[in-house]
């Protein structure tokens, strides 16, 4: 296959890109802001190239790609083929160390580890979380704070003396067979309520330890602590986002395709509802705005009877266009709109509108990762 007469044809557009095998398969999918640029780099010679990546670019037989009028529209269609075709290499919504989470087993007495995907298995999970090292670190702090297991047994081992961790007074010693689950899982408890936010304390008391240890010269301690700090926060975070995107919201998001033109997004939960190219210098803007508040409710009050529950996949998979809105808050404006605010009698999505048309039309993404309204 001569790839470099097919490059030729590929234009400097957004857009999702297929490669694909000589047994006609679809074995990567993927999206670029310049498609001409991101699918010439598999085709060139670098030598430090992970393994995966080469092997892949060994079984290339062929490509084709759809351009999109922008990035997002990019990503989205990119999520739908990976969930739909599930292809080899991609790793993108599907279960991988690129997402990771924190686990706490269904067990009497579990330990809180790190788990590469999640299964239904009963156990409480955090995430899906996007870094290795801060979650490793937070789960150091996790074992480091809380009296809870750490040895490395899977199961629990009964030791009349009790482990060195009992021993050293960083466990409670449930080996030991004197301690009840109902007061281990206090322990536990705490853990659930610091991770999902709840308990603020534990981040005051890490920033507290990391002034002490500064001021007194400990600059080992203060920099453990400090990374700790960032872990939890880290953490928390993700698990906050996790919580808004299980709650359905509806978002409005736009991003500019060029000076003249943008185009609007109308996400709710996971699901993209509604898509439109407009003109940012309208002439009629009591018109425009009439428009906007027309679509909102249509689309969201209309299509609210054909949303399911989500489930934990569509969770995470709303969590990951969430993060992807909050990394890309320069180049495209997102806006929560409440659902009382849908209702034909509320003057708030007034405000709303207007608050989007003003940023619309001044040209510049909000600096904010998504605007609560």
């Amino acid at each position: 296959m001569d790839f470099k007469e097919m490059l030729k044809q590929v234009p400097q557009r957004p857009g999702v890109y297929r490669m694909i095998d000589a047994q006609g398969n679809i074995i990567y999918v993927g999206k670029a802001k310049n498609l001409k640029n991101r699918v010439s780099q598999y085709f060139r010679s670098q030598k430090d190239r992970a393994p995966k990546v080469a092997e892949m670019i060994e079984n290339i037989h062929t490509f084709n790609y759809m351009v999109t009028d922008t990035e997002l529209d990019a990503f989205i269609e990119e999520c739908r083929l990976i969930k739909e075709i599930k292809p080899r290499y991609n790793k993108l919504m599907k279960n991988s160390r690129k997402y990771i989470y924190i686990k706490v087993p269904a067990e009497q007495y579990p330990k809180v580890m790190i788990a590469y995907e999640k299964i239904d298995d009963g156990a409480l999970y955090f995430g899906p979380l996007t870094s290795r090292h801060r979650v490793e670190t937070t789960v150091q702090y996790l074992n480091d704070f809380y009296p809870i297991r750490k040895c490395t047994s899977p199961g629990l081992v009964k030791r009349t003396s009790g482990c060195l961790f009992q021993q050293l007074g960083t466990c409670i010693g449930p080996c030991t067979g004197q301690v009840s689950s109902e007061e281990y899982r206090v322990h536990i408890e705490k853990i659930r309520q610091v991770l999902n936010g709840n308990d603020r304390t534990a981040v005051q008391e890490l920033t507290e330890r990391l002034d002490e240890a500064v001021e007194n010269l400990k600059f080992e301690k203060a920099a453990l602590y400090r990374e700790y700090y960032l872990g939890l926060r880290h953490v928390i975070g993700k698990q906050q986002l996790v919580q808004s995107s299980s709650k359905n919201r509806n978002i409005f998001a736009v991003e500019f395709i060029d000076h003249a033109q943008a185009k609007l997004f109308l996400i709710k939960g996971n699901k993209l509802l509604y898509r439109e190219v407009f003109t940012t210098a309208t002439a009629d803007r009591m018109e425009f705005i009439h428009h906007l508040k027309q679509i909102i409710r249509d689309t969201f009050v209309t299509k609210k009877s054909d949303m399911r529950r989500l489930t934990q996949y569509d969770i995470d998979e709303a969590q990951i266009i969430y993060s992807y809105l909050k990394r890309n808050r320069k180049s495209i404006l997102s806006f929560w709109i409440p659902s009382t605010r849908l209702k034909r009698e509320a003057p708030e999505l007034d405000d709303t509108v207007m608050k989007i048309i003003n940023r619309v039309t001044s040209g510049n993404p909000s600096d904010d990762a998504v605007i609560k309204n």
